[in-house]
Formats: structure tokens, C-alpha cells, sequence
């Protein structure tokens, strides 16, 4: 059993925690807000649960991969296909279906953190986009998983003053 003072329990508490946090404030919102879009090019919660909902899978992934094969590259930019197909049509998806996606996909990917060591995480590997270069993969953890989270609560939380402020 690993040791839960490790990084990837951590990260597994982390992650756990924000999207407890997403799933209980979207619960509490009018359904007119959660499909509502605050203006042109931003997202509606919606938009950002759906976003939520593939890439905690997608990146909890390409951490394991990068554990396991390190000489292979690993992620994706912005016209990734999967990525953009999250975001596509949002308002066809019910809220319960894909906060419930969004829960289970945030406890497989917390059992998968603690299973990762702080030897594993310190593995390194190029990374698909140029901009990333060579990283951690405790990088695809901290950025890409619990930060990206966390930035996207955020956003929640931003539309929903706009929302308030109309």
C-alpha cells in the first residue's frame, strides 16, 4: 500500500475535494444559469462541466502512460478532436448525467494518483506540444489535473456572479 503522505495521494485528495466542490455548487444552480452563455467565446457551465468531464479521464491516462512508456510523447494541444467534441453541442447533455460522470471519473482518477509513487512522478517525458517540452509527470498531475480543476471552479463560480450581475 502506498504511502498517503505521498505527492499522488495528495494530488488524489486534491482533485477528490474540487470536484466535490464542482459537483455541489452545480447542483445548487438554476438550469437557465447553467446553460446560459455570459458572452461570445466564453464558456456556459455547461460547456465547462463537459470540458471537466473528458479530460480528468484523458489526463489521469497520460500520466499512467508516462509512468509506463516515458520514451513515448504524451499529450495533446487545443485542436485535439476528443477535446473539442467535449465542448461541442453541451446544452444536449443532462446536468445529472455529467456531474455523475464528472464524480466517478474524479474517484477513478484519485485511485490511480494513489497508486503513484513519488519515484513515478518524477518520471519525465516529451510532451505532443511544443510548448511543454519535457516534463514530470507529476506536471501532468499538478497542471493539467488538480490545477485545471481548480481553474475551472473558478470559472463556474465567475459565471455565476455574471450571471447574478445581469
Amino acid at each position: 500500500m502506498p504511502d498517503s503522505s505521498n505527492r499522488g495521494a495528495a494530488a488524489a485528495a486534491a482533485l477528490q475535494a474540487a470536484a466535490d466542490e464542482v459537483v455541489v455548487e452545480v447542483q445548487r444552480l438554476p438550469q437557465e444559469l447553467i446553460y446560459w452563455i455570459p458572452s461570445e467565446g466564453v464558456w456556459s457551465v455547461m460547456d465547462i462541466l463537459c470540458h471537466i468531464r473528458e479530460f480528468v479521464p484523458f489526463w489521469t491516462g497520460e500520466t499512467l502512460r508516462m509512468t509506463r512508456s516515458p520514451a513515448e510523447r504524451w499529450g495533446r494541444d487545443h485542436t485535439d478532436t476528443a477535446r473539442l467534441a467535449a465542448v461541442t453541442n453541451t446544452a444536449a447533455h443532462k446536468v445529472g448525467d455529467v456531474l455523475e460522470d464528472i464524480r466517478l471519473a474524479a474517484m477513478q482518477s484519485a485511485s490511480v494518483l494513489r497508486a503513484l509513487s513519488d519515484a513515478d512522478l518524477a518520471i519525465e517525458a516529451a510532451s505532443k506540444n511544443p510548448r511543454w517540452g519535457a516534463k514530470p509527470a507529476s506536471f501532468v498531475v499538478d497542471d493539467l489535473l488538480v490545477a485545471h480543476l481548480q481553474k475551472h471552479l473558478g470559472q463556474i463560480r465567475r459565471n455565476v456572479r455574471q450571471f447574478n450581475e445581469r
